[in-house]
């Protein structure tokens, strides 16, 4: 089984261990997609992988996007593979659950309905204020918001 864990730290950065994974993306406030990948991605659960840690800085504003490989793999009926680097646009959205709703959308008309994986998908805003320093500095947690989407 292939695994991705995710630290949030609210003074801006995430730290990473990818098991065999899909790199999560960081989209930033500019618009600009990238992956978060690993210096060396660690062998799947069950196999004895060695954790690897990476550190990624991330801003107030940045959208962390994670998925599973079905979103990756899903294809139309010509056999062309679903293209999450041409989501932007709807990434972007400032509704959390809307961006993730439409993101489903495009991944099932472009598939005409059929999914054939799981294509759950975890989107997250950091930090939403400076003010999110001090309140995590007190203990207090980032706020953040987790869309699972589910093929319909």
């Amino acid at each position: 089984m292939t695994a991705v864990l995710a630290e949030l730290d609210p003074r801006g950065w995430i730290q990473l261990v990818n098991c065999g994974h899909p790199s999560p993306l960081r989209l930033s406030t500019d618009g600009e997609l990238m992956p978060l990948n690993p210096a060396a991605f660690a062998a799947p659960l069950g196999l004895h992988p060695e954790l690897r840690v990476s550190t990624f800085s991330v801003r107030t504003g940045d959208r962390l996007v994670f998925f599973t490989d079905g979103l990756l793999e899903a294809r139309d009926r010509t056999g062309r593979f679903f293209q999450l680097n041409q989501q932007i646009q709807t990434l972007r959205q400032p509704d959390l659950q809307a961006a993730a709703d439409e993101l489903l959308d495009r991944l099932r008309a472009h598939t005409r309905q059929r999914l054939d994986d799981d294509a759950v998908l975890l989107a997250e805003i950091t930090l939403t204020d400076p003010a999110s320093h001090r309140s995590a500095a007190a203990g207090q947690r980032p706020t953040v918001a987790l869309c699972p989407g589910r093929p319909g």
